[in-house]
């Protein structure tokens, strides 16, 4: 047998790898979660803690995907889908998707968003479209089981499934030379398991790696019990296994024995004949294609098995243009959003969807830096900064806290006084300028800003504020006439509210 010779360079290069990479799995979840997928490993905390406490509300939810103006951009495309969307009614806020599809829904694309979003960044590309392909395609045949099934939170179902393979995404897109070690050694030795390769090289496999990511990010108990192998004391992690099997199954055919006994075993889950449940999951499987485009996987979505080769997807790229930071004032898309704010009252909304639908209004259609909603205190004597969006938000919004004090003359107090609105900065009205208190001052950094009252019943309830301060650009007329337009607008519909 002949010696296989490695040059002394490649050894060297082997050993200053293995001496830079982790050298156990919580190293390695580590690793990904600081230099490979800090984006994502955020999002993901953001999302699952907002699910998760007792106070959720769609506002809540609205405001954590709000801050990130790309995710809004992707969000609002996606809700906009015939396959989300099959009616066509646009759909042109946050705050309307949320009530119009629902938290659970809006959780779960934004965590896919997420997915995408991270993952198409990384290396080892075709791997990692594979990946995501199989994940697409067992995320959908999965959730339509638990549909089936009558399952309370089908959408958990679905991002249980979509981060099964988590770990083989995370590791073929952001472990470096480790990645395109494990890569040769697969095609080298084409009769050994994935599984007995990554043993061998890392010390465990991805499944664990899967949990370790899942834990450490806090993904989901239905997740890491799927992961866990917890199939038949939980029907749900069931779901997510069998969606899985049949995802890699349908991959080399669907005419295949392997695809006929699961279908059998689906169609004994679900109580229904076999032929059903074959048609069931060959609509699934176009449906996978369709939504792994509509989140921006278009690569992903040519590789999930169609059956009867049926064209599958809409979107061609993966990459998607991500939303400027500071968004332009758009008059179409205000108007949108007021007609959205029409539409809102149909559903009888509590008064924070309303005013988080001005807020948004004011920030994305305006095309404010940041907005605040502040609340009068029940003894009149103080504003306190209650929701915010835009850069910085939560600093804005816990500093917002200013004395209403009639025997004191401030800017607030003549607002609330005056029921004006107000546009402070720039010599516009040296009158209200001197009004501007340091701490007041010191919220705008020197900046302009627009201040408006709302009110309940002639009563004024709080005020709404805007200002450019993070990008320093201009106040102008048209966004000052359109920041009341809005507050006009909220006005009118917790009016409306309150009458009820």
């Amino acid at each position: 047998m002949t010696e296989i010779i490695t040059p002394p360079a490649v050894k060297e290069s082997r050993a200053s790898r293995r001496k830079a990479d982790p050298r156990s799995l919580s190293g390695w979840v580590q690793k990904l979660g600081e230099s490979g997928m800090p984006v994502f490993a955020h999002t993901a905390r953001d999302i699952s803690q907002v699910s998760d406490s007792r106070e959720s509300s769609a506002a809540q939810l609205a405001r954590v995907v709000l801050q990130d103006a790309a995710m809004t951009a992707r969000l609002l495309r996606v809700a906009n889908s015939p396959v989300f969307n099959p009616i066509g009614k646009t759909i042109s806020t946050v705050s309307r998707a949320v009530v119009v599809l629902g938290f659970q829904e809006v959780r779960s694309i934004c965590l896919a968003i997420a997915v995408v979003e991270s993952m198409l960044k990384g290396k080892q590309r075709q791997h990692v479209v594979e990946e995501m392909a199989r994940s697409f395609h067992a995320a959908v045949q999965a959730r339509c089981f638990a549909r089936k099934r009558k399952d309370s939170s089908p959408e958990e179902v679905f991002i249980a499934t979509l981060l099964f393979r988590l770990g083989d995404m995370a590791f073929w897109a952001f472990a470096g030379d480790t990645a395109q070690h494990m890569d040769a050694a697969i095609r080298q030795r084409p009769g050994v398991t994935q599984d007995t390769i990554q043993r061998e090289l890392l010390g465990f496999p991805f499944t664990e790696l899967t949990l370790g990511l899942s834990r450490e990010w806090k993904l989901g108990a239905l997740l890491e019990e799927a992961l866990e192998g917890k199939t038949d004391s939980n029907p749900r992690a069931g779901n997510v296994a069998l969606g899985h099997e049949l995802a890699m199954a349908a991959e080399q055919g669907w005419d295949t024995p392997e695809v006929s006994l699961l279908l059998e075993r689906i169609a004994e889950n679900l109580y229904l004949p076999v032929e059903d449940v074959r048609q069931l999951v060959e609509k699934n499987a176009e449906e996978a294609a369709d939504t792994a485009a509509f989140y921006g996987a278009g690569k992903a979505s040519g590789l999930i098995p169609v059956p009867g080769d049926k064209p599958a997807g809409t979107a061609s790229d993966d990459a998607i243009d991500a939303a400027p930071v500071f968004l332009d004032p758009d008059p179409m898309l205000q108007l949108e959003i007021l007609r959205e704010l029409s539409a809102l009252m149909e559903s009888r909304p509590d008064f924070n969807s309303v005013l988080e639908m001005v807020l948004e209004g004011m920030y994305r259609g305006i095309g404010m830096d940041r907005t605040l909603f502040a609340l009068r205190t029940p003894d009149h004597s103080r504003l306190v900064g209650r929701y915010a969006l835009g850069m910085g938000n939560e600093q804005l919004r816990h500093h917002f806290q200013f004395t209403t004090d009639d025997d004191e003359p401030s800017l607030f107090s003549h607002v609330i006084a005056s029921k004006q609105a107000v546009w402070v900065g720039g010599g516009r009205n040296p009158e209200i300028d001197r009004l501007v208190t340091d701490p007041v001052r010191a919220i705008a950094q020197g900046a302009g800003f627009f201040v408006t009252p709302i009110e309940i019943q002639h009563k004024v309830i709080g005020v709404f504020y805007a200002d450019r301060q993070p990008s320093g650009r201009a106040l102008d007329e048209d966004s000052f006439t359109s920041f009341r337009h809005f507050a006009q607008q909220g006005n009118l519909a917790l009016a409306y509210l309150s009458n009820d």
